[in-house]
């Protein structure tokens, strides 16, 4: 398998992902300012038209942008922040009287940030966890991090640490935590806007047919838009799982450690069922999209199967 070739056709998944969320997005805020200001009779593309070449301000669509804008920016300020939040965790450093073990792991992260010119090396922790798991967060040198939990670091090899490793610092120089999070409020406030809007308009009427359909299509996008945001967030969530396994596989440039790693990983939670309820909080939800194994193999999970994941590994 071409990995790198693996990774160009994510890249161009994604971006037809988040093209989508942002068409969305103009859609829903066009039409609501032709809801609440029709322009014209002539049809709803027309008034659309007209609000796009700024013939009128659509002041709903800029709102709906500028509250994309404050939340990108709150979560790039305290966002990597609070993936740790609620756990026991512990910052490991150069000159900090390390174990054995976590030198290791320390010297990990800094010889696959290198390989993979990252420019910087992430803050690195240990979570105090007996289940085994890792995740990445931040994308750049004041905010970026990667955790590994005290489970995986006993319970692995070497080689297999690395794998997990350099697929947390492929998520990083992917900016794969900055596009998710990103993407998230822009599919919140999206879905947040409907919803008021729907119940708004429900029984309210008008007496231009343009503003009548632009009202029609909200309160039906209502009901619709939860699906197809979900649908789209997790398919990009998914994509760019296999893309941090890809970038494992090239900077380890061993297909074989990623793959025992994922094995054990999932095997491991597999017998032991009590780990469920360290899932069940509420800072463990927000990180669990993050983490390198997520529980779930459902419909609704943001990480592919663990099946799937080996096969794409394996070149099947």
């Amino acid at each position: 398998m071409d990995f790198r070739q693996a990774i160009k056709i994510n890249n161009r998944k994604t971006k037809l992902v988040v093209l989508s969320y942002i068409a969305i997005m103009l859609v829903v805020g066009l039409l609501s300012d032709i809801a609440f200001r029709p322009l014209s009779n002539n049809g709803l593309l027309y008034d659309m038209q007209l609000y796009l070449t700024l013939a009128a301000i659509p002041y709903i669509t800029l709102g709906i942008m500028t509250c994309t804008l404050v939340g990108i920016i709150i979560i790039s300020k305290f966002g990597h922040k609070m993936m740790l939040s609620g756990s026991h965790y512990r910052l490991l450093t150069p000159d900090s009287d390390l174990s054995d073990n976590d030198r290791q792991v320390l010297n990990m992260v800094e010889e696959m940030a290198i390989s993979a010119n990252l420019g910087y090396v992430p803050k690195v922790y240990i979570m105090q966890s007996a289940q085994m798991n890792a995740f990445a967060a931040g994308w750049n040198a004041n905010n970026a991090l990667v955790a590994v939990t005290s489970g995986l670091q006993a319970k692995l090899t070497r080689s297999e640490v690395q794998a997990v490793i350099a697929h947390e610092i492929g998520h990083i120089l992917h900016g794969d935590s900055k596009l998710t999070l990103y993407v998230g409020i822009l599919a919140n406030v999206i879905l947040t806007i409907t919803n008021i809007l729907g119940r708004l308009f429900f029984f309210s009427r008008s007496r231009n047919n343009n503003a009548n359909k632009a009202k029609l299509i909200l309160l039906v996008l209502n009901f619709v838009l939860p699906v197809i945001t979900q649908v789209l967030y997790l398919y990009l969530s998914r994509t760019r799982e296999y893309m941090a396994d890809a970038a494992a596989v090239q900077l380890t440039g061993d297909n074989q450690a990623m793959i025992s790693a994922l094995q054990k990983i999932s095997g491991d939670y597999a017998q032991q069922p009590e780990q469920e309820e360290e899932y069940e909080s509420f800072t463990e939800k927000y990180r669990a999209a993050a983490y390198i194994f997520s529980k779930g193999d459902s419909l609704f999970s943001t990480h592919p199967s663990i099946e799937n994941r080996l096969k794409k590994l394996r070149g099947e």
